[in-house]
């Protein structure tokens, strides 16, 4: 079974019951958020439901807008554990618990979005991250080739990241997308490993 973040699972599939999958995955101890989404809203079978391992249960019909909003709900409710409190590089340290990220001890005035947005690229330090990546993990859209959506928050955060002795930047890889690297030599952390703490889950 392939590993994702979570999974949105109809209960009424052609061959197989919703119920049975979960309770499968969680007996072969798969720990995965699981959202059933189902027409059956008795509560004989929301008990059933949740009982079988799920750990959110919505009935149809429900707005997408909605969904996702329930979806997100889900991820921030993740196991204790698989998520790291605290994300740092050089004198850049994001607070995922309470969202605030700082850079040499001055709290950043980041919007919501800014913040979602410098936390993905903090998990992924180091590694290139693509704008369809960027539009799917932290907006919740399809990506869309002529959308300058990426771009111009990324410009906003870029910026707000540049003070005197910052130890990031992010760099824009032309036709691919962007990394968040340490710049060695500069602010907390130098002469050391520039990466601190990492997450391995976003």
């Amino acid at each position: 079974m392939n590993e994702y973040d979570g999974i949105v699972l109809d209960v009424q599939l052609g061959d197989r019951h919703g119920f049975e999958i979960v309770q499968e995955m969680r007996a072969a101890g798969k720990s995965t958020p699981v959202l059933l989404y189902t027409g059956l809203d008795g509560t004989d079978a929301i008990v059933r439901g949740l009982d079988a391992g799920a750990d959110e249960y919505v009935v149809k019909p429900i707005s997408n807008q909605e969904l996702r909003a329930r979806v997100r709900s889900l991820l921030r409710r993740r196991v204790p554990g698989t998520l790291t409190p605290h994300l740092m590089i050089g004198s850049l340290c994001l607070n995922r618990l309470t969202r605030r990220a700082t850079q040499c001890g001055a709290t950043l005035d980041l919007t919501p979005m800014e913040i979602r947005l410098l936390e993905h690229l903090m998990v992924k330090a180091g590694e290139v991250v693509t704008r369809s990546e960027l539009h799917d993990k932290v907006w919740d859209m399809h990506f869309d080739p002529s959308s300058n959506l990426v771009d111009a928050h990324m410009a906003r955060l870029r910026k707000k990241l540049q003070t005197p002795n910052s130890s990031v930047e992010v760099v824009t890889r032309r036709g691919i997308g962007f990394v968040l690297q340490a710049v060695t030599g500069r602010g907390a952390g130098a002469g050391h490993d520039a990466y601190g703490v990492s997450s391995a889950q976003s």
